[in-house]
């Protein structure tokens, strides 16, 4: 058995009829790919599954996923109907914050379980299979479902596939471990296409996401006393650029962990007037998750993130000066 809790999961899932899923805020590879593999095993077991998100896009070169289509976006989560339902599992979500968008959501009454790796949850389920050890809840759910002694088909390894390669970023990221490679190497031999996932991933990005990539290199600084690489991006830039979807993100992956004699970096994004959404990325294994936990966000010590409210200048020296407090001064 990996996880004790698998089989307390496993039994509150069976006494379910109706399991409500979630995609978070801004869902990325992980996100999706985790929670369409589940959705796939529960209804082999013969569950009603029903998946929501907050956002309004999903970022479309995961369309090739199975059941991507069913994904329900836009969906106010204080406004949603939970009483048809007899169990929410939520995954690869370190808070209701990031599962909903509300920062002051009320749960809803109603078994909750949580699956994650964000080191930051704070375990608000009622039965938390938490791992910060590991790369991706994609990772995580390949052992559940060996406790489960699941019989993993080919739309299942894809989506697993594409969690693991998205928070790894194929394998690069420190924490892809002779186990992340033991259960990618599983799966390949289940159908997943690692190249298509790696393709779709790091090798198919929109002419606006490019664009926006080099604004983000217009604008980036270093603190040389902190050592620290950032750059912060008005929301009348975003809008000008048509907002690509997961800009925030990925530009955090690719420049904010490359730049020498820097400890770690963040690109922070206001997506809305006056809401600056943050990506922390650590380059030599400085904890960027306090940062964002101080900040309201969470995370693991490699990825993090946060948001903060308020004019975009105030917003970004508030970013800077936590920042500060965290950071390895020369």
């Amino acid at each position: 058995m990996n996880y004790p809790e698998s089989q307390l999961i496993l039994e509150e899932i069976k006494k379910a009829n109706k399991v409500l899923l979630n995609c978070h805020r801004s869902p990325d590879s992980d996100s999706i790919g985790s929670t369409l593999a589940m959705r796939e095993v529960l209804i082999d077991l013969g569950k009603e599954v029903e998946i929501i998100c907050p956002s309004d896009e999903l970022p479309k070169n995961l369309s090739y996923l199975h059941g991507f289509e069913f994904i329900k976006t836009s969906v106010d989560f204080n406004k949603f109907n939970y009483s048809d339902f007899d169990l929410f599992l939520t995954l690869d979500s370190s808070s209701w914050d990031q599962v909903t968008g509300f920062k002051d959501f009320v749960a809803p009454k109603l078994k909750i379980i949580t699956i994650d790796h964000h080191v930051s949850n704070p375990k608000y389920g009622e039965i938390n299979l938490l791992d910060g050890n590991i790369t991706s809840v994609g990772e995580l759910l390949f052992w559940v479902f060996e406790d489960w002694r699941v019989d993993i088909k080919k739309d299942v390894a894809d989506c697993l596939m594409a969690a693991i390669i998205g928070d790894t970023g194929a394998f690069r990221y420190p924490g892809a471990d002779e186990r992340t490679l033991q259960a990618a190497s599983e799966l390949m031999r289940l159908g997943a296409d690692k190249d298509k996932a790696i393709h779709v991933l790091y090798r198919s990005e929109p002419y606006q996401l490019i664009k926006f990539y080099g604004e983000v290199l217009s604008r980036v600084q270093i603190d040389e006393e902190y050592k620290f690489v950032w750059s912060a991006i008005p929301y009348d830039v975003y809008e000008k650029l048509d907002k690509p979807s997961m800009a925030k993100e990925s530009a955090a992956s690719l420049f904010t962990q490359v730049v020498e004699g820097t400890d770690f970096g963040f690109i922070a994004l206001e997506q809305e007037k006056n809401k600056l959404s943050i990506s922390f990325r650590s380059r030599t294994g400085l904890d960027t998750s306090k940062i964002s936990t101080e900040l309201g966000g969470g995370g693991h010590i490699y990825a993090s993130g946060a948001r903060v409210d308020g004019e975009f200048n105030q917003a970004v020296e508030k970013v800077l000066s936590v920042c500060r407090k965290y950071a390895n001064k020369n």
